[in-house]
């Protein structure tokens, strides 16, 4: 399911009556979730117990599929978990962000929900080599998409490509590498310009509210005088051949 927050507030809108709201943090690092979950469903049910017991039936009732499916989905968790349920309705999300644990009846918790969207906005990471340049689209730190571009010196234009798919040959010769470089360096500030309203209406369509950079100085220096969109972060690490993910928890999340 898409994480958006219009589509989290469609969701919301379907609960009526009571409702559990869980925030668990079941990041990697910890393996003391299931005790969290169980102990927090505890004193939850404990305060209810005391300030209004004739609810103590239906959230046990709720709380019991709750803690089913999110048992049910343990072989998919990652670093944090969100669920919001009435009698009739579940919704659970897992996310690439830790939350702080929270346990909630009555009223929807939605409070650190929208924190969550607000620290972890739809952003972008460009990885930048001399004649490859990557886009990253990303949401509370998951990856929506990946574009990948390549200048082909055949025709002296960027063309987008399959990562996994491309096959790139340089012309016959000697050192055809070598030439590359050679003429790129040469004509780098021009062709990496060139690329640049192609990256500003990616950046206008996804929508990312800022972006971070990774690659050396004098690319990095070429695009941001000319980008529309805010810069959070550099870096002058190579990333290539780094998964998404882990290009992600390298910048965008290794900075909040």
């Amino acid at each position: 399911m898409s994480k958006t927050i219009e589509n989290v507030q469609k969701d919301l809108k379907k609960l009526n009556g009571s409702i559990l709201s869980i925030y668990l943090n079941t990041s990697p690092t910890r393996s003391d979730w299931k005790i969290r979950l169980k102990n927090g469903l505890k004193r939850t049910k404990e305060y209810i117990e005391a300030s209004n017991p004739q609810q103590v039936k239906l959230f046990s009732k709720i709380s019991k599929k709750d803690e089913q499916e999110i048992k049910d989905k343990q072989t998919s968790l990652t670093n944090g978990l969100i669920c919001f349920a009435s009698s009739d309705q579940i919704f659970l999300y897992l996310l690439q962000v830790s939350v702080k644990n929270d346990f909630q009846w009555g009223k929807i918790a939605d409070s650190q929900l929208y924190k969550l969207f607000e620290q972890y906005p739809k952003s972008g990471v460009i990885l930048l080599q001399h004649d490859k340049i990557t886009l990253i689209t990303s949401l509370l730190g998951e990856v929506i998409q990946e574009t990948h571009y390549r200048f082909d010196l055949k025709t002296n234009h960027w063309k987008q490509y399959e990562r996994f798919s491309f096959g790139y040959t340089y012309s016959t010769g000697s050192n055809p590498r070598d030439k590359f470089d050679r003429r790129f360096r040469e004509n780098q500030a021009r062709w990496y310009k060139s690329i640049i309203p192609t990256i500003n209406r990616h950046c206008q369509r996804e929508e990312w509210k800022n972006v971070y950079l990774a690659g050396p100085s004098e690319l990095r220096n070429i695009l941001k005088q000319h980008l529309n969109v805010y810069v959070a972060g550099e870096t002058t690490r190579n990333y290539s051949g780094k998964s998404a993910h882990i290009i992600l928890n390298k910048t965008i999340l290794a900075t909040t």
